[in-house]
C-alpha cells in the first residue's frame, strides 16, 4: 500500500491547512453559486442589522434628546408654549417613521436570514450526500486484505461521524465564518465612521481577546484530537461486540467487555470534561473583556456629557452612546465565535485527514489498462508455481510465512475438483486467488489459459460463483437475496433457481414464500436453509465456475441430503472446486487433491489415495475409526 492507513486512528497533530481546506471546499465547488448567493445574503443582512443602532442612535438624538426642543422647553411664555408643541409633535412623527424603519429593517433581515439558512442547509446536505456516497463507493473498490487490517467500526466512523463533522464546520462553519468577518468589518465601518475616538476605545480589549483565543486553541486543538480518536475506538469495540454478541453469551463474557467499554468510555469522558474545562474557562475570559469594552464606552460618553453639560451631536451624545452599546455587543460576539469556529474547523481538519487518508488509499487489487472483459468462460483453471502470503505487500519485513508454496494445481473444464486437508492448510486461499480477492506473489494463476490479473475482476467474479460455509444474507426479502440486485433476473427464474436446489420446499412453508424478510445475516432462518438460499442465489447468476468452501458442514442429516442433491445439480456441465473436511462428500469427485502446510501432498481418486496409503487414508480413517468401531 502506497500510503498507510492509521490503525490506532492517529492524526499529525498539526493546525490549520490549506491544503485540506482547498480540497474540501472542492465538494462546495459543484454549488458556488448557491453559496455566492448565501454570502451576498449575509452581507445584506449584516448591513441591514448593523444600520439599526445607527437609526437608534439617530432616534435619540434628533427626536427624543432634540436640541431644538430642549431649548424651547428652557424659555417660557405662550409663544415658547406653542412652539414646544409643534417641535413635540414633528418629533413624535419622526420616532415613529424611525419606529417604522426598523421594524421593516428587522423583518427584511430575518426574511434574508431564512432564505440563507435554507441555501446554507441545501449546499451542506448535498454535500455530505456525496462525500458519503464517494466514500461508500471507494469502499467497495478496496482490497479485502485491507479490510482485514482495519476494524469495521473504525471504518463506520469515517463515514457517518467524520463526514457530518465535516459538514457542520465546513459548510456551515465557512459561511458562519464570513458572516463574523462580514460583520466584525460592517461594525468598524460604522464605529469608525462615527466617532474614531470612541471607536478606538471600544476595540482596545481586542488584542488581549486575541492573545486568549491563541492560548484556548493550542489546548482546545489536541483535545479535537484525542476525542475523535477515542471516539471512534469506543465505535470499533461496540461494533466487534454487537456483531459477536453470541459468543460474548456463550463465554460469559459480559461483565469483562462491559468494564472494558467502561473504561474506552470514561477516556473519552474525560477528553470531553478537558474540553469543556477550556471552554469555560476562554468564554468567561473573552465575555469580561466584551464587558471591559462596554464600560470603557459608558466610562468615556457619561464622562463627555457630564464634562459638557448637556448632549453635544460628534462628541458624545446620548445616542452616540445607545449607538455604540449596540455595535460593542454586535462586535465581540462574532469575535468570541469566530475563536470558537476556528477551534471547530480544527476539529474538521482532523476528521477530513482521516476521511482523505481512506479515499486516497489506493485498491491494492485493480484492474490492469486493457483489463479482458471476461465475457464466457470455459472454465479451465491452472495455478502455476503459486506462493502467497497474507500481508507480504504491506508488510514485507519481517517476511510473513508463506500460506501457498509453489502450488501447481490444472483443472479441466467441467471438471469436479474435491481439496481437502488439516486446518490451515491453505485450501480456502486457493480460491481467494481464483478469484481475485487476492493477488499472488509469486506464480500466476490462469482462467481459460489467462492471467486473471488480465481480466477486469468484476466481470470475473461474475462468471466464479462460490458459496461459503457461513453464508452471508442482506436484511430484505428472499427474493431480494437470491435476485441480489439484478433487476433483469425474472420471478420466474428467481423461483426455478430455488425450486431446482430444493430451496422451494421450505420457501413454500414461511409466511409470504417469496417475499418473506430474511433479517440481518438471515438471522431466522436456519444454517440449512440459509445455504439452500445460497445455492439458489449461486445457480440462479449462472457461473462458470462453481467453488464450495465447506458447504455441507453444520447441518443436520436430512437437510444435507437436500444439500448433496443440490450440490449435484448446481455443479453439472460446470468446473467445480469443492473444499471439505468431511469426506463424505467429496468421495465421487473425479478428483481429489490433499493440501498439507500450503503444498500438494497427494492428488487422485478417492479409491486410489485410499490404495496409496498417505496423507488421505490417515484423515479418511481418522474420520471413520469411531463408525468402523461401531
Amino acid at each position: 500500500m502506497s500510503q498507510a492507513y492509521h490503525v490506532e486512528d492517529e492524526v499529525q497533530r498539526r493546525a490549520y491547512d490549506a491544503g485540506l481546506m482547498r480540497r474540501l471546499l472542492g465538494y462546495v465547488r459543484e454549488h458556488r453559486a448557491w453559496m455566492i448567493l448565501a454570502i451576498v445574503l449575509l452581507l445584506l443582512a449584516s448591513l441591514l442589522s448593523n444600520v439599526v443602532p445607527l437609526l437608534l442612535m439617530w432616534s435619540v438624538d434628533l427626536y427624543i434628546n432634540n436640541p431644538d426642543r430642549l431649548a424651547v422647553q428652557a424659555e417660557a411664555g405662550p409663544a415658547a408654549a406653542a412652539q414646544l408643541n409643534t417641535l413635540i409633535e414633528g418629533d413624535l412623527h419622526g420616532l415613529l417613521a424611525m419606529i417604522g424603519l426598523i421594524s421593516a429593517l428587522i423583518l427584511a433581515e430575518a426574511a434574508i436570514r431564512y432564505l440563507q439558512l435554507l441555501l446554507v442547509a441545501y449546499v451542506g446536505q448535498k454535500t455530505m450526500f456525496e462525500m458519503r456516497v464517494g466514500l461508500f463507493q471507494h469502499l467497495q473498490t478496496l482490497s479485502l486484505s485491507f479490510l482485514d487490517r482495519h476494524p469495521v467500526g473504525r471504518l463506520m466512523t469515517r463515514v457517518t461521524n467524520d463526514v457530518e463533522k465535516i459538514q457542520q464546520t465546513i459548510v456551515t462553519g465557512v459561511v458562519q465564518v464570513a458572516s463574523d468577518l462580514m460583520t466584525i468589518f460592517v461594525v468598524l465601518g460604522f464605529m469608525f465612521a462615527i466617532n474614531w475616538r470612541l471607536a478606538c476605545i471600544a476595540v482596545s480589549p481586542v488584542p488581549f481577546i486575541l492573545l486568549v483565543s491563541v492560548i484556548f486553541r493550542k489546548y482546545a486543538h489536541h483535545s479535537f484530537l484525542e476525542i475523535r480518536k477515542k471516539i471512534a475506538r469506543v465505535s470499533a469495540y461496540l461494533q466487534e461486540n454487537v456483531s459477536g454478541m453470541r459468543i460474548v453469551q456463550i463465554f460469559g463474557r459480559e461483565d469483562t467487555n462491559y468494564e472494558h467499554y467502561r473504561s474506552l468510555n470514561a477516556s473519552h469522558r474525560d477528553e470531553w470534561l478537558r474540553q469543556i474545562r477550556h471552554f469555560a474557562i476562554y468564554f468567561p475570559a473573552v465575555d469580561f473583556l466584551a464587558t471591559l469594552s462596554l464600560a470603557l464606552i459608558i466610562f468615556y460618553c457619561g464622562s463627555q456629557i457630564l464634562h459638557l453639560g448637556h448632549a453635544v451631536s460628534g462628541v458624545a451624545s446620548v445616542g452616540t452612546f445607545y449607538g455604540y452599546v449596540s455595535w460593542s455587543e454586535k462586535l465581540f460576539g462574532p469575535i468570541r465565535a469566530i475563536a470558537d469556529r476556528y477551534n471547530l474547523l480544527l476539529e474538521a481538519m482532523a476528521s477530513s485527514e482521516r476521511v482523505f487518508q481512506l479515499l486516497d488509499t489506493p485498491p491494492e487489487i485493480q484492474n490492469a489498462p486493457d483489463a479482458l472483459p471476461c465475457n464466457h468462460l470455459d472454465g479451465a483453471v491452472a495455478f502455476q508455481d503459486v506462493w502467497f502470503s497474507y500481508g507480504a505487500d504491506t508488510d514485507p519485513a519481517p517476511p510473513p510465512p508463506w500460506v501457498l508454496k509453489g502450488i501447481d494445481l490444472t483443472i479441466a473444464p467441467g471438471e469436479r475438483v474435491a481439496i481437502v486437508g488439516h486446518t490451515g492448510a491453505g485450501k480456502t486461499t486457493l480460491t481467494n486467488l481464483l478469484s481475485r480477492f487476492y493477488d499472488v506473489q509469486q506464480g500466476a494463476v490462469l482462467v481459460d489459459g489467462i492471467d486473471v490479473r488480465r481480466y477486469d475482476q468484476v466481470a470475473l467474479r461474475r462468471k466464479i460463483g462460490v458459496v461459503l460455509q457461513e453464508v452471508f444474507l442482506f436484511s430484505g426479502t428472499v427474493e431480494e437475496n437470491i435476485r441480489l440486485g439484478n433487476q433483469e433476473m425474472s420471478p420466474d427464474r428467481v423461483r426455478d433457481c430455488a425450486a431446482y436446489v430444493n430451496a422451494a420446499t421450505f420457501i413454500d412453508r414461511v409466511p409470504g414464500r417469496y417475499q418473506y424478510h430474511v433479517g440481518e445475516r438471515g438471522c431466522n432462518l436456519s444454517t440449512g436453509q440459509r445455504q439452500l438460499l445460497a445455492f439458489a442465489r449461486t445457480l440462479a447468476h449462472d457461473p462458470q465456475i462453481l467453488v464450495l468452501d465447506e458447504a455441507t458442514s453444520s447441518v443436520d442429516t436430512e437437510t444435507e441430503a437436500l444439500i448433496q442433491d443440490a450440490i449435484g445439480k448446481l455443479m453439472a456441465g460446470r468446473t467445480s472446486i469443492v473444499i471439505a473436511h468431511r469426506l463424505s462428500t467429496v468421495q465421487h469427485a473425479d478428483r481429489i487433491v490433499v493440501m498439507h502446510h500450503g503444498e500438494i501432498r497427494e492428488s487422485g481418486t478417492h479409491q486410489e489415495l485410499l490404495a496409496h496409503g498417505g496423507l488421505y487414508r490417515t484423515l479418511y480413517e481418522l474420520q471413520y475409526k469411531d463408525q468402523d468401531h461401531r
